[in-house]
């Protein structure tokens, strides 16, 4: 009972984020009331506690304050976390050489936090949110007060540099939690089996049962046990504050003191559920990493799987069960990669005994047996099978659930499980079609197939738009950075989200590389049909749509900007300009050769920048609205506040993707 006031508490939590904290307070009534039958001093003992936690998260939002003191809890390459009277504050410092458990003396302007964020990319912002960081240091001043004799990041490094480049990648992923862009992790990502096998610590337990097992010859279960994980705490320590290990290591003792002093009081699920309140009490904002999504709901997912499987045995009750897990598993899949994988529950059953053979042969390592060729020999192995996996396969794209959506989602599949336990067949059986039948219509692209839809991509300083009509597609420009691959990190997850499989034609309008530079990966990663970048291949049709270009003096121009494609299309009763990075001069040229041209959205040219969207190139095409296309605190000031005046001037409605994100603009097609 405890552990299902948890797990609902804790879904609808996540779910609808401003429910959380009442719904943790109720839940805590509840659970506390049951366990302790009606012993209130407890109760609100429980109570008490609750409400110090959340108290704990609110000291010190002073915005005016300029002097902080307190220990770096976090610490990476570029940042750290202090902790100053109870408020977590982030702190910018390239190369900084603080560790974990130094203490700060801090002279600088505390600001709210802000980073820029483009269309599907990682969110820093709401990441540092939800790990209860709202407010920056802009430092002026540091002095450290105490420093940490272990110095857990050089320790790292020292640890690290024994393994050839690959390795390294992995063993950071598994043993630290840190992520890079090799490919052997960037494969794991493609594959969809990260996050089980790195957040949820399964090879903590394999390591912890490993060494429990050798100890358990010279001695009883539980001291082994115990001795175990005195082992593990420098681990603990040189991990610190990745939370998988905090509460494995919590997990166990717990266990081991409901097994020596309490005679098995607590069952296995109650210590989960009442551990899992614990973490919350202390930090609530523990509730939004992956590592206590999984840490905390997949006892109950599969408790409740192996209860509606019971009756199957041998290799029948195993893929049975590992299509419910992976059927449990949609939600997350969703929310991290915008489709889900067929092959996720074989790769997991095939591929997790090798990451926990990796995982444990690295941490045995860790603690100075040099078996590092072995470690490189295995990790290479690992590379090569992704490697060949990586290119077969075989997903379904789909937006991540809304809160409604993901609370209906659990409550039919966990009712499914109790009544196939109860072996209520009218009820599961209906339970499953609804289920089912529902699961397969939201993959189903129906709203495709009936729509149309015009969307200036949110890719920064650059340009991209996605023309669809039905299930053919465009896309004007790509978008480019120097900093980040635009291609896989927006581009392909925007049309995941959106349930697009292919690019039927890509225009390049120019050269430019914030407008093409994400090509070469968009092919390498993305199925595209065709590229486009000539003027000579107007005009084009696609799908009933027909793309002119506007721009008709390029082989007279040798500037690359002069040289832009202009192009015109007209779809859901509107007509749609796309400039590029086209100056006053062709401006005027299209003023003179196209006199009828009509344009109800324009996306002004180069950005906003004043070498285009003249006045009398904006009277003479008189739009309704007008798109920028531009990256939020660009270097390049734009737009630039005479071109937003001219817009204003004719009354033109003004939409920037660096103020609203991705612009859409969508349609039924028989509209």
């Amino acid at each position: 009972m405890i552990f299902f006031l948890f797990f609902i508490f804790y879904w609808l939590g996540i779910s609808f984020r401003y429910a959380f904290i009442p719904l943790g307070i109720v839940a805590i009534f509840l659970s506390i009331y049951i366990l302790f039958k009606k012993r209130f001093k407890l109760f609100f003992i429980g109570i008490g506690l609750f409400a110090a936690g959340i108290g704990v998260s609110y000291i010190n939002i002073d915005i005016n304050r300029t002097s902080f003191s307190g220990f770096v809890i976090d610490s990476h390459t570029n940042y750290f976390i202090v902790l100053s009277k109870g408020e977590k504050l982030y702190a910018y410092e390239k190369d900084n050489p603080y560790e974990i458990g130094d203490y700060l003396a801090i002279e600088g302007k505390k600001e709210k936090i802000h980073f820029i964020s483009n269309e599907s990319q990682f969110d820093f912002e709401e990441y540092l949110n939800k790990s209860g960081v709202y407010y920056e240091i802009d430092v002026s001043k540091i002095t450290v007060k105490f420093s940490n004799p272990i110095r857990i990041r050089a320790s790292r490094e020292k640890f690290l540099s024994h393994f050839d480049e690959n390795s390294q990648s992995l063993i950071k992923a598994l043993l630290f939690s840190e992520k890079d862009n090799s490919e052997v992790i960037t494969n794991i990502d493609k594959l969809h089996i990260a996050r089980l096998s790195s957040a949820s610590g399964i090879f903590i337990y394999a390591y912890l049962y490993f060494i429990s097992f050798l100890l358990s010859r010279f001695m009883s279960d539980n001291k082994a046990k115990l001795i175990s994980l005195i082992i593990l705490s420098p681990y603990l320590i040189f991990t610190f504050p990745r939370f998988t290990i905090l509460r494995i290591v919590f997990l166990e003792i717990f266990r081991l003191i409901n097994k020596k002093f309490l005679n098995g009081y607590f069952h296995s699920l109650e210590i989960i559920g009442l551990s899992g309140l614990f973490f919350l009490l202390i930090d609530y904002h523990l509730g939004y990493q992956m590592s206590f999504i999984l840490g905390f709901t997949m006892p109950f997912m599969i408790f409740s799987i192996r209860s509606a499987t019971s009756e199957y045995k041998g290799i029948k009750k195993w893929f049975i069960q590992l299509l419910f897990v992976f059927i449990s598993f949609i939600p997350y899949e969703l929310s991290f990669y915008n489709s889900i994988s067929f092959l996720n529950p074989i790769l997991q059953a095939l591929l997790s005994p090798l990451f926990i053979s990796a995982a444990v042969i690295s941490l045995v390592c860790f603690y100075g047996v040099p078996i590092y060729p072995a470690v490189d020999f295995l990790i290479r192995g690992i590379s090569n099978i992704l490697g060949w996996l990586v290119k077969v396969p075989l997903v379904i794209n789909g937006p991540p659930f809304n809160g409604v959506i993901t609370v209906f989602y659990g409550i039919l599949f966990i009712g499914f499980c109790y009544y196939r336990n109860i072996k209520f067949i009218p009820i599961y059986r209906t339970v499953g079609i609804v289920f089912l039948s529902g699961l397969t219509l939201y993959f189903i692209p129906i709203t495709n197939l009936i729509t149309s839809q015009v969307s200036f991509i949110d890719v920064g300083q650059g340009d991209a738009c996605l023309v669809r009509k039905g299930t053919k597609t465009v896309l004007i420009d790509t978008g480019g950075s120097v900093y980040k691959d635009i291609a896989t990190e927006t581009l392909i997850p925007y049309f995941r989200k959106h349930r697009i499989y292919n690019i039927d034609l890509v225009i390049t309008t120019h050269g430019d590389f914030d407008h093409m530079g994400a090509l070469d990966s968009l092919k390498e990663n993305f199925y595209v049909k065709e590229v486009v970048t000539e003027a000579t291949d107007f005009p084009l049709n696609v799908g009933g749509v027909t793309f002119n270009n506007y721009n008709t003096h390029i082989a007279e121009y040798s500037e690359e900007n002069d040289q832009s494609l202009v192009v015109g299309f007209a779809m859901m009763n509107k007509n749609f300009l796309i400039m590029g990075d086209a100056p006053v001069k062709v401006e005027k040229n299209i003023i003179r050769e196209f006199p009828d041209l009509k344009c109800d959205i324009l996306k002004i040219g180069h950005h906003g920048s004043d070498t285009s969207t003249c006045d009398e190139f904006v009277q003479f095409l008189s739009p309704k609205e007008a798109v920028v296309s531009v990256g939020e605190k660009n270097k390049y000031g734009h737009p630039k506040q005479s071109v937003l005046n001219t817009l204003k001037r004719h009354n033109v409605i003004i939409r920037r993707t660096d103020v609203e994100g991705t612009i859409s603009y969508s349609n039924y097609i028989f509209m």
